[in-house]
C-alpha cells in the first residue's frame, strides 16, 4: 500500500472509537460460560443505509456500577459497523453522556443521516428509572436514589426517533430500576427538534405497580406517536419494536452467573444467529425475544420472581443470512427442560397486529341445515394456514391520510364511490361529515387503493381464509366473532346502532377470540381473493388464496348498513374492485 493509502486508512480508523476485541462474559466461578459477541462474523453490509445511536453508562457515583456496559456497547458498535456495514459517521456512541442535550444532539444527527427505507438503531445500557407523569429516565453517572437530575428521559427520545424517512426503528432499553430509586417526577429532553424539559417535581416514593403502569403507558403512547406522520421529514417509519428487560421484580439486569448487562448482550447474540430456531437463516423480533427469555429463565428457574423480558411493536426481521449457534437454554445453565422454561415466559406485544398461529380450522358455513347458510359458503372444509399477522383494527382515515402525505396512496375520490344516502346507493354522493372522523374506518377506497396502502406499510391484504380464521378463532365453531349470541350494539355497530360508521375499537365485547376488533359491523372489508361462488369446491386446502382471475373481489364482514345475517363469519360476497363503496373499508395482514 502507498504512503497515501496508509494515511487514508489511518484517518478512516481514527473516525471510529477503540472497540473491544472480545466480549466474553466470565461466570462467577471464573469459568467462561457465554460466547464472545465481539467475535468476527462474515460481513453482509446489508445495513449500509442504517444509522445508530448507542448510549452506555457504566460508572455511577452513588448507585451500583453496571460492569460491562461499555464492553457490550462496543460489541454492538463492532457488529453494526463490521457486519451490517454502517459507516462510522452513521454510528454515534456516547459513553457516560453529558446529559440530555448531548443525547439529543447526537440523536438529531443520526436521525438525519439514516437513509430512506432503512433502520434506525437505538441501544441504551445503564440504570433506568420511571417517574410517574414522565417517561423512563436513563440515570446519569451522578444520579442517586434521591436526585435524578441530569438523567435522560427516554420517552421523547423514542418519539423523536420514531419519525422520519427511515422505515424501521429498533430500540433496546437495557436498564432496570435500582432498589429504592423509584420516584415521582417529570422530565423532558432539550435538543434540536425535541421538547424543552420542564423542572423536576419533588421526588416521592411510588410503588412497583405505578412504575410498571408508567412504563407501559409511555410505550403505548410512543408506538401511537410512531404511527403519526411527520410530513416535513418525508414519511413515517413502517414499523418499530422496543425491547425491555421486564418490569418490577421481573426485570433482569445481569446475565445469569455474571455481572454483564443481560438484554443487550443476549439480543446481540440473537442477531448473530443464536435465536434462529427454525434454521431459516433469519431472526425475527419474536424469535429474538423467545431466545432471550429462555436463556434468562434457565439461569433463574428456581427464582419465584422469574424474568419476564418484553418486546413491544412489530415482529420485524432483525437479521438475515445468519448461522452462528449460541448457548442452549438447557445445556450448561440448568437441567430444567425447555417446555418448563417457556411456561409464563416473556411477552411479545404487537400494539397494532395480532399473530395467528399456524394450524387447521373449518372454513365455510358450519352446517348445511343452518337456514342462513348460502351456497357460496359451502361446503365447509378443513384448511391449513401458515402463521400470519393481521391488524387488530380497520385502517382509519387518519392512517390513510398519512399514506397520502407520504406519497404511497392516491386520494380517495367520492366520485367513484357508491354511497348509501339513507334511501339508495348513489354513485358520487357526498359522504356525511360523521363518516370522516379520523378514528373512523376509511371507506370508499377501491380494492387497489386498499392494496397500495398495505404495500406502503410493508403488508398486504389478507386472504379471505385468513380473514375468516381471524374472525372465528382457533376452534372455528362460532357463528359470530364473539360466539353464537345474537348481535347487539355492544358487540357490533349495525344499522340498528347508527346511520354511519363509528370509531374503531368501540366494541370490545365483539372482538374475536384472538382480540381482533370490528370483524362484524362498522365497515365491511376488502380481502385479497377474486370472488367465485364455487371457490370452496375447488380451492386448495393449504393456504387457499382463491381463483387466479375473476371479475369481482371478495368482501367480508358486515357493515353499519347490514342486518344480522350479513354479520356471520362465513358470509361472503363480491364487489367490483374498480369502485369504492361507502360501506367497505379494509385492514392489512403480513
Amino acid at each position: 500500500m502507498s504512503l497515501a493509502g496508509l494515511g487514508t486508512a489511518a484517518v478512516l480508523l481514527a473516525c471510529g472509537p477503540e472497540l473491544p476485541r472480545s466480549v466474553k462474559p466470565v461466570g462467577q466461578s471464573g469459568v467462561d460460560v457465554w460466547p464472545d459477541v465481539a467475535a468476527p462474523l462474515p460481513a453482509r453490509h446489508d445495513g449500509r443505509r442504517d444509522a445508530a445511536l448507542i448510549v452506555s453508562v457504566e460508572d455511577y457515583t452513588h448507585l451500583p456500577d453496571r460492569p460491562g456496559a461499555h464492553a457490550v456497547a462496543g460489541a454492538w458498535y463492532r457488529y453494526l459497523h463490521d457486519v451490517r456495514g454502517l459507516p462510522h459517521r452513521r454510528i454515534r456512541w456516547l459513553r457516560a453522556p453529558g446529559g440530555p442535550e448531548a443525547v439529543g444532539a447526537a440523536l438529531s444527527k443520526m436521525h438525519w443521516r439514516v437513509k430512506r427505507d432503512a433502520t434506525l438503531w437505538l441501544i441504551v445500557i445503564g440504570h433506568a428509572g420511571t417517574p410517574i407523569g414522565g417517561s423512563p429516565v436513563l440515570l446519569g453517572p451522578s444520579a442517586s436514589a434521591s436526585d435524578w437530575r441530569g438523567g435522560i428521559p427516554l420517552g421523547p427520545v423514542l418519539r423523536f426517533a420514531g419519525h422520519g424517512m427511515h422505515r424501521e426503528l429498533v430500540a433496546v432499553l437495557d436498564g432496570c430500576l435500582p432498589e429504592g430509586t423509584a420516584h415521582r417526577g417529570s422530565s423532558g429532553l432539550a435538543a434540536p427538534g425535541l421538547p424543552s424539559p420542564p423542572d423536576y417535581a419533588a421526588p416521592q416514593r411510588m410503588t412497583v405497580s405505578e412504575v410498571s403502569a408508567g412504563l407501559i403507558a409511555m410505550v403505548e403512547e410512543t408506538l401511537m406517536r410512531v404511527m403519526e406522520d411527520t410530513v416535513q421529514r418525508g414519511r413515517e417509519p413502517a414499523d418499530a419494536v422496543m425491547f425491555t428487560p421486564g418490569l418490577g421484580a421481573h426485570c433482569r439486569e445481569r446475565l445469569p452467573g455474571t455481572d454483564t448487562p443481560a438484554l443487550s448482550y443476549l439480543l446481540l447474540g440473537a442477531l448473530r444467529g443464536w435465536a434462529d430456531a427454525d434454521r431459516n437463516t433469519r431472526v425475527s423480533a419474536v424469535e429474538a425475544l423467545r431466545h432471550i427469555d429462555l436463556l434468562l429463565r434457565a439461569g433463574a428457574h428456581k427464582d419465584p420472581e422469574r424474568p419476564r423480558p418484553q418486546a413491544r411493536g412489530s415482529d420485524l426481521t432483525l437479521a438475515r443470512g445468519v448461522s452462528e449457534r449460541g448457548p442452549s437454554p438447557t445445556g450448561g445453565h440448568s437441567p430444567v427442560d425447555e417446555a418448563t422454561l417457556l411456561a409464563d415466559g416473556g411477552q411479545f406485544i404487537d400494539e397494532r397486529m395480532q399473530k395467528i398461529d399456524r394450524g387447521r380450522f373449518t372454513l365455510g358455513c358450519r352446517s348445511r341445515r343452518d337456514p342462513d347458510c348460502e351456497a357460496d359458503e359451502q361446503p365447509a372444509r378443513q384448511v391449513h394456514l401458515d402463521s400470519f399477522m393481521i391488524d387488530r383494527h380497520e385502517v382509519t382515515w387518519k392512517d390513510y391520510a398519512a399514506c397520502v402525505a407520504g406519497g404511497g396512496c392516491s386520494t380517495i375520490a367520492t366520485a367513484r364511490c357508491e354511497v348509501w344516502t339513507g334511501d339508495a346507493f348513489v354513485r358520487g354522493a357526498a359522504l356525511a361529515p360523521a363518516f370522516l372522523g379520523e378514528d373512523h374506518p376509511v371507506v370508499c377506497a377501491t380494492w387497489q387503493q386498499a392494496g397500495d396502502y398495505c404495500a406502503w406499510k410493508g403488508k398486504r391484504l389478507p386472504t379471505e381464509a385468513e380473514w375468516e380464521r381471524a374472525a372465528r378463532g382457533p376452534e372455528a365453531r362460532a357463528q359470530y366473532p364473539w360466539g353464537d349470541s345474537p348481535p347487539t350494539c355492544a358487540r357490533a355497530h349495525t344499522h340498528e346502532c347508527g346511520a354511519t360508521t363509528a370509531p374503531i375499537g368501540q366494541h370490545p365485547a365483539g372482538a374475536s377470540p384472538d382480540g381482533v376488533h370490528d370483524l362484524a359491523g362498522n365497515a365491511s372489508e376488502w380481502v385479497a381473493d377474486w370472488y367465485d361462488k364455487r371457490a370452496y369446491r375447488h380451492d386448495s386446502r393449504r393456504n387457499p388464496a382463491g381463483p387466479q382471475r375473476g371479475e369481482v373481489r371478495v368482501v367480508r364482514g358486515g357493515s353499519y348498513y347490514d342486518g344480522l345475517g350479513n354479520l356471520r363469519t362465513s358470509y361472503r360476497y363480491g364487489l367490483s374492485p374498480q369502485w369504492g363503496y361507502g360501506t367497505v373499508g379494509f385492514r392489512c395482514a403480513r
